[in-house]
């Protein structure tokens, strides 16, 4: 569904609203008309394709062709009143009607209208995959493209390895290989540079600040995170608390990071580093780059948490065991049945990984519906509405998404 041809989602309050001042006419005769009628005011036609009701009449309005809408003046404000939709959409917008301003979808539609939007959906999805690399190019870990196309989808491994971390990175993509270290490659998934990255450190959540000109890396086993220069150069090792140093062993597990400003964000299963000991206090640790100095945390009472991200000026994380989406001030707006792992936005909806739930027996007791499918679901935060996109049990895991379509 072409987003130049269709107006977004709207309540009859937006409709009263955008129409006031102006003729009002609705573009379907039919009981989504009559509908409509009881909650509009002004309207003052009906216009409708089919020639045998053109020339009748509705609620006292006379049917006329469409295109009669091209000659009035001032110019009408038409709410579309048919399951055809998108058709009818284009033919406005052929007329040289822009949607939002000059035409909306009834709200009586909406059910349906959001259902199609998200059945027509076409979408480049890469994620990455944690599980040692196999030559399968259905299995193993890896980076993977999932691609969208409406009714139809389709998937495949476009790099083998042990890939954690994936973050866009201008026009071209950043990720985390154990092997490769950190690895910069384009839309055509041409690897353009690589460094190297401390073997043994388990590095997974990647972000480039392009204020500070730097890559941070967060290291679940070192506890700590990583910042390189530009030419992959280490200059700095952020220990989260000295309990790693002390024992030799990570007590904390970092996993995603995002840098704000001097802001950088990190999310890990403990802040006090006692997830081995069965107390899974996760947070969202802010670090002052500035100050150099832990900010402390600003998001609390997580399980498990991983991806974070920044989405309508908010903080967004995964909270991952219980498949909470968290935004405006730490709000849960969706849940989900899996591990969520991997978060990425188009502008309107949320893409979320769902991996094989591996602490299903945690979970007892906070879900009612424990999923262990592997797949990625599209999800309005607005109405709620989701689509999943199952892939194989070959994939079992999903680290982190990101979108590969030129917008």
């Amino acid at each position: 569904m072409s987003a130049t041809t269709t107006a977004e989602f709207t309540t009859f309050a937006d409709v009263n609203g955008r129409g006031r001042g102006r003729p009002i006419v609705l573009a379907g005769a039919g009981n989504i008309a009559t509908k409509t009628l009881r909650r509009v005011k002004g309207v003052t036609g009906i216009v409708d394709n089919n020639p045998n009701l053109q020339g009748q009449s509705q609620a006292g309005l006379e049917i006329a062709k469409p295109d009669t809408l091209r000659t009035l003046d001032p110019r009408p404000f038409v709410v579309i009143c048919t399951t055809s939709f998108v058709e009818v959409g284009e033919q406005l917008a052929g007329y040289g009607f822009t949607p939002g301003t000059d035409f909306v979808v009834s709200p009586v539609l909406n059910d349906l209208r959001i259902i199609a939007e998200m059945e027509a959906l076409e979408e480049t999805v890469l994620f990455t995959c944690g599980l040692p690399p196999s030559e399968d190019p259905e299995a193993g870990g890896g980076l993977y493209e999932l691609s969208i196309k409406g009714a139809r989808h389709s998937f495949r491994k476009v790099m083998a390895g042990n890939f954690h971390g994936l973050k866009p990175h201008g026009e071209h993509f950043i990720a985390i290989d154990d092997e490769r270290g950190l690895i910069t490659f384009d839309r055509e998934y041409t690897i353009l540079s690589t460094f190297a990255l401390p073997q043994g450190a388990r590095c997974h959540g990647v972000c480039w600040s392009e204020e500070h000109r730097k890559y941070f890396i967060a290291c679940s086993y070192l506890d700590a995170i990583l910042v390189y220069d530009e030419d992959g150069q280490e200059e700095e090792r952020i220990a989260i608390s000295r309990k790693q140093a002390r024992t030799s062993e990570a007590q904390h597990h970092c996993n995603d990071i995002l840098v704000l400003g001097d802001s950088v964000y990190l999310s890990m299963f403990s802040a006090t580093g006692n997830w081995k000991r069965d107390v899974f206090d996760g947070v969202v640790l802010e670090y002052d780059f500035a100050e150099k100095r832990w900010a402390g945390p600003v998001i609390s009472d997580l399980w498990m948490p991983h991806s974070i991200d920044f989405v309508d000026g908010s903080l967004v994380v995964l909270d991952s065991l219980r498949g909470r989406l968290l935004k405006n001030n730490a709000q849960t707006i969706g849940q989900f049945p899996g591990f969520a792992r991997g978060l990425a936005h188009d502008g309107s909806r949320f893409f979320i990984g769902q991996s094989r739930n591996r602490n299903y027996s945690a979970a007892m007791g906070v879900s009612n519906n424990i999923a262990i499918d592997t797949a990625i679901t599209v999800f309005d935060e607005h109405t709620k509405v989701s689509k999943s996109f199952h892939l194989p049990s070959t994939v079992s895991e999903i680290h982190a998404i990101a979108l590969n379509t030129r917008r």
